[in-house]
């Protein structure tokens, strides 16, 4: 379709021109296939056992075999009870220890009965990819939960090693990806069993205290006023109000802090994680291990829990630093060890998000982690996944819960018991040419154009209801039009311009 190609080739320049997020310490060892795949169970037969909830689920809990045993009584009723006050119908199951291919066709099988997600808790099979980077880092092997949200695309092991050093064969990583790589489902981890050495608790203890805080943060939400952090360290400093502003689609209350004197990790340690903020966006060179502050000093793993953090969410803008099959990877450590926390995003190799916006706005508009994950993940593969693409996201993964709703108590959700309706942008055209015509029910308020990077690129004002933009001087492609009324409502859609 055109207006895709179009789209495709404005954010191209995006993967051009913005530093890749690497690992500045080539010598910390993060862990290679061989060295993982030892330390595993034998892989089984693929088996599953039902503990709750029926086939034809919206969502499914896959716990390693034997797991639920370990919880404490009334956890996990009161975890599909929480999910199932959302509108998801559940399913939990446990399953062996078998090849990531099995997992996937009974994911597969799930999803054309229906399944929107799917949350893997435990020891689970991890497929992982060797991929040779378009940013000249020599390669890399990680594992690539993605393998489980693209349902029908092709995945294939050709070759030993990379595929320019001409080895054919199978090594047990995925190497070769063509088809429709969209995804399907999203999909989630929860990985406790490396975390014990983290000092909060054995892995089940680490698992029950999750469950525990995820309901109370379900039930009782935050005191106003929410606040989020956006802090960005000296590399990405360019782009940094455009990272900002995607994120204020979901926490209009967005800090950003991005002056090169000002980031660094003392600041980071001492002041931020302990702030007063729900969500914290780190734009830091890392490993599994550490964030390399560009001025230093570094923040590891094992700093985060003395810090004590206050915030329940984290886009990990961090080579590496959710590479869940090292132990104490600290993606893990901000989601599942601290006092507070319940999810995070971010990348099991060098690389990490981009183009922002089709993940926060969906999560701004009410959506949860899974689905807003999906979300972003559709945009980027539109008309398939480019060599930049595959490097900067194919190690993305999502950790803790993804049916949880970082805006339910802004909206109101969790008063309601259903989704709330608010009222909705319209437009006389979408696409549009030259003019771009607005509509939303309210008399007075201010109407912004945003392009995919973020940046603000025309203004308006509502006039009974009504607001007209001239946009000839835009590039065509997808823009994000938000609405703020003089109350403080606000509603965000997507539009199409064309030249």
């Amino acid at each position: 379709m055109q207006d895709l190609t179009l789209i495709l080739f404005l954010i191209g320049g995006i993967y051009d021109d913005t530093p890749m997020t690497i690992n500045p310490e080539p010598s910390y060892i993060q862990g290679t296939y061989e060295e993982w795949i030892q330390d595993q169970p034998e892989y089984r037969p693929f088996s599953v056992t039902s503990i709750a909830g029926s086939d034809g689920a919206d969502f499914i809990l896959i716990f390693e075999e034997g797991l639920t045993d370990s919880l404490e009584a009334g956890l996990l009723d009161q975890w599909t009870t929480d999910i199932a006050s959302e509108g998801l119908s559940t399913e939990v199951v446990e399953v062996t220890y078998s090849k990531p291919e099995e997992l996937k066709a009974y994911l597969t099988d799930k999803y054309n009965e229906g399944l929107e997600g799917a949350v893997l808790v435990g020891n689970l099979p991890a497929p992982w990819s060797a991929l040779e980077d378009e940013y000249k880092l020599s390669g890399q092997m990680f594992p690539s939960d993605y393998f489980y949200m693209d349902i029908d695309g092709v995945w294939e092991d050709n070759w030993i090693g990379y595929p320019t050093q001409g080895y054919a064969g199978s090594d047990g990583m995925y190497d070769t990806f063509y088809g429709s790589l969209d995804p399907e489902i999203y999909v989630a981890r929860i990985k406790v069993d490396n975390l014990s050495q983290v000092g909060v608790g054995t892995p089940t203890e680490i698992l029950n205290h999750y469950l525990q805080r995820n309901h109370e943060w379900r039930l009782n939400g935050d005191p106003e006023p929410l606040n989020a952090l956006c802090y960005v360290d000296d590399d990405w400093v360019p782009w940094a109000p455009g990272y900002q502003n995607s994120m204020k689609y979901l926490y209009p209350n967005t800090q950003l802090i991005s002056n090169p004197a000002a980031t660094n990790g003392t600041d980071y340690l001492e002041n931020r994680l302990p702030g007063n903020y729900v969500w914290i966006s780190p734009f830091v060179h890392s490993n599994p291990a550490a964030h390399y502050w560009a001025q230093g000093p570094i923040t590891s793993w094992d700093e985060l829990v003395p810090a004590l953090p206050q915030a329940h969410f984290y886009n990990l803008f961090a080579c590496s630093n959710s590479r869940f099959t090292t132990a104490r990877c600290m993606g893990a450590v901000y989601a599942l060890c601290t006092a507070t926390g319940l999810a995070s995003v971010g990348s099991t190799k060098s690389g990490a998000m981009l183009n922002f916006t089709p993940f926060y706005l969906p999560l701004g508009n009410g959506g949860s982690l899974g689905s807003g994950y999906r979300d972003w993940w559709d945009y980027i593969a539109q008309g398939g996944l480019s060599p930049s693409e595959l490097s900067w996201h194919l190690g993305m993964v999502l950790l803790g819960d993804p049916t949880l709703m970082p805006a339910m108590h802004m909206l109101g959700i969790e008063d309601s018991g259903s989704d709330t309706c608010l009222p909705g942008i319209t437009f006389t055209r979408n696409p549009c040419c030259e003019v771009l015509s607005v509509s939303y029910p309210a008399n007075h308020g201010a109407v912004e154009l945003y392009d995919t990077s973020g940046r603000l690129v025309a203004t308006g004002s509502l006039d009974n209801s009504a607001c007209t933009i001239q946009v000839s001087s835009l590039n065509a492609g997808c823009y994000i039009v938000r609405v703020t009324t003089s109350s403080g409502a606000m509603a965000s859609a997507s539009v199409i311009i064309l030249k």
